[in-house]
């Protein structure tokens, strides 16, 4: 048998909780492993302040003089607890000359301590915290067997738990224990798995959480009762998962190269029946509460954000209701990303299309918990706080954030739009993606934030180091180039006599999402001092005021070289293009828009229908259909 590493989190959340008499029996396992023979355990009422003794003559008939203390107890505390057993084991007619103290919490300034106690007492001490002990955990075998002996219980009922994860995202999973199990099998796993096995994988090792085989009788569960299972929590995505659930039973329950058992498998006897080993039960206890931490951790953050940002008196049950605003709005906001997903997959998008407004999100959850007497002050504070999370995140908020994104936005997906499942699996090869200017717009508003916080720009240069070829086409470049002139106009017009005396507050509700980032970047070290230095970044502002032809090959120029981007001329992108049927789908498309533009109408148009030309013109044939104007092919894909 080899050493299974205990992990840092699993450790923490039982030391944490340990009983003192707990901790002392398995303290005294620890120390047996760590010293064999020379250790012996005492305990009782009647220990005289000894819970063992380390004593190399005790069988030559000579006095013990070290001995051990076992407490679940640390820090500030740790000394007086030390003080009192050298006082104890004195009044018990013993000598100690050294003492080694074990406790389940960390001790700061131990070398002070032991310091002062031999001044005091002239008694070497030696502590054992739980660093130290985790330490002997992971390098002798039988303290980690006693680890994991002593704590199976709570191992067997983390995994089994509902983990107390909260969120919006529990509308479409009403057992969100299911997030820790896909978190588990989407994390750090090889880019070849495919998307339908990993989440098949994660929906099975959910759903034997509370199988046994240690047990009596064994706790198993069958094929069907499996099946039931995966279907009772992803419904709607039966048609993709049970058909290779058979498969992945099988391949599961192989051994990897790494030698862990991840599915244990029973003949006839028990009905052709499966259960978790223990070693998969606490690898999966271990993620539940990794998770749990890093919801703590999240919320604790946005408490710090609220605190530090508060320049008005408000009462602590309403900074309390403050804080859960913003928590509840952060996965609100993963709901809606991925309701907006599954209608663009389902082309409903015109039902539901709309530009994410976190206002108006954080309105919906004040509405959906039933926050009473949220108040003006809580709202900007709020939105203060919720900016600060989406665009320069902590370390714990970046983390969290990640997990969202992996498990939470994809059970809302999966959820409402189960074929996403078949898109994911299929997706391979050669891209050609046309980048629209929406996307293109959010990338510039990012140029004033830290590197790592550049959703947008990053996503662009994750594609292209993958091998997709980003398209730069002329109409959206144009539509980039007068929406930067329309913006300029706008802010000389209305915004720069009044920019000095602009709060806060009213640069949240200015709909241009340039203008608010001029805003907010002008308040950092590294922003634009003016309105002139930011749209020069960008392009000339003479040119650009002027819609000269120069300008737009400046602001062509930027755009290829920082977002990595190949361009694509008008002629070319006609090529093979219908012209009466581009005229015909532009006539409709204006007609059907509350908002006439006749220009934009006729680039949609064109782009469409420039998409099947381009797909004829490279020989491509597709797989899927359904999925917007980027389509798996056989070799490459637009």
């Amino acid at each position: 048998m080899t050493i299974r590493p205990v992990a840092d989190e699993l450790f923490a959340q039982f030391m944490d909780q340990v009983s003192g008499a707990k901790f002392e029996n398995f303290a005294k396992l620890v120390m047996a492993a760590e010293y064999g023979d020379m250790f012996l355990p005492l305990g009782g009422v009647h220990d005289g302040g000894a819970d063992g003794l380390l004593s190399a003559t005790l069988y030559e008939g000579k006095k013990p003089n070290t001995f051990h203390q076992f407490a679940a107890t640390g820090g500030e505390r740790a000394k007086s607890k030390i003080s009192r057993t050298i006082e104890a084991l004195r009044k018990a007619g013993r000598t100690p000359t050294s003492l080694i103290y074990a406790t389940s919490e960390e001790v700061p300034k131990q070398d002070v301590i032991q310091q002062e106690i031999f001044e005091e007492a002239g008694i070497l001490v030696t502590i054992r915290d739980r660093e130290r002990i985790k330490s002997v955990l992971n390098k002798n075998l039988e303290a980690n067997r006693a680890f994991y002996s002593t704590f199976a219980g709570e191992i067997i009922s983390l995994s089994q738990a509902r983990a107390d994860i909260t969120g919006a995202v529990n509308e479409f999973v009403q057992d969100p224990t299911v997030f820790v199990f896909l978190n588990h099998e989407l994390r750090d796993r090889s880019s070849k798995d495919k998307m339908l096995n990993r989440v098949a994988d994660a929906l099975i090792y959910w759903s034997l959480r509370e199988t046994d085989p240690d047990s009596t009788p064994k706790k198993l569960m069958t094929y069907a009762e499996i099946s039931e299972k995966i279907v009772d929590v992803f419904p709607t995505a039966t048609a993709q998962l049970l058909p290779r659930l058979n498969d992945r039973l099988i391949d599961l329950r192989k051994k990897p190269p790494s030698g862990q058992e991840r599915l244990r498998h029973y003949g006839a006897k028990n009905s052709d029946s499966y259960c978790l080993p223990f070693d998969m039960r606490k690898e999966l206890a271990s993620e539940a509460t990794k998770l749990i931490c890093e919801q703590n951790a999240f919320r604790e953050s946005i408490r710090l954000r609220v605190a530090n940002n508060l320049d008005i008196e408000l009462k602590s049950h309403e900074v309390a209701q403050t804080v859960e605003l913003i928590f509840h709005t952060v996965h609100r906001h993963f709901v809606e990303q991925g309701l907006l997903l599954a209608a663009f997959l389902q082309k409903k998008i015109e039902s539901l299309f709309r530009d994410q407004i976190v206002e108006d999100e954080m309105i919906k959850v004040i509405d959906l918990k039933k926050m009473k007497g949220v108040s003006p002050q809580q709202l900007a504070l709020a939105l203060q706080g919720l900016r600060g999370v989406f665009y320069t995140p902590t370390a714990d908020e970046s983390s969290y954030l990640t997990y969202l994104c992996r498990t939470s936005l994809l059970c809302t997906t999966l959820n409402v739009s189960p074929r996403l499942l078949e898109y994911f699996n299929q997706m391979g090869g050669d891209f050609r993606l046309f980048i629209g200017t929406d996307l293109l717009v959010k990338a510039i508003s990012e140029s004033f934030l830290e590197p790592d916080q550049q959703q947008v720009t990053n996503i662009l240069k994750i594609m292209a180091k993958l091998g997709a070829k980003l398209m730069l086409a002329e109409p959206i470049l144009v539509e980039l180039f007068t929406h930067l002139h329309g913006v300029d106009l706008e802010f000389n017009n209305h915004h720069l006599a009044v920019e000095q005396y602009v709060k806060d507050s009213a640069i949240s509700e200015c709909d241009r999402i340039l203008i608010r980032t001029y805003y907010y970047a002008k308040k950092t070290k590294s922003g634009p001092r003016s309105w002139f230095e930011f749209i020069n970044k960008l392009v000339d502002p003479t040119d650009l005021r002027k819609k000269t032809d120069k300008g737009k090959e400046q602001l062509q120029g930027l755009l290829v070289q920082r977002f990595h981007l190949k361009f694509l001329a008008s002629a070319t992108l006609r090529e093979g293009v219908n012209t009466a049927a581009v005229e015909e789908l532009s006539a409709r498309l204006h007609a059907g828009r509350a908002v006439k533009h006749e220009e934009l109408s006729y680039n949609d148009a064109l782009m469409a229908h420039a998409v099947y030309a381009q797909r004829k013109k490279h020989d491509e044939t597709g797989i899927y259909d359904g999925f917007g104007v980027t389509q798996k092919s056989v070799n490459k894909a637009t």
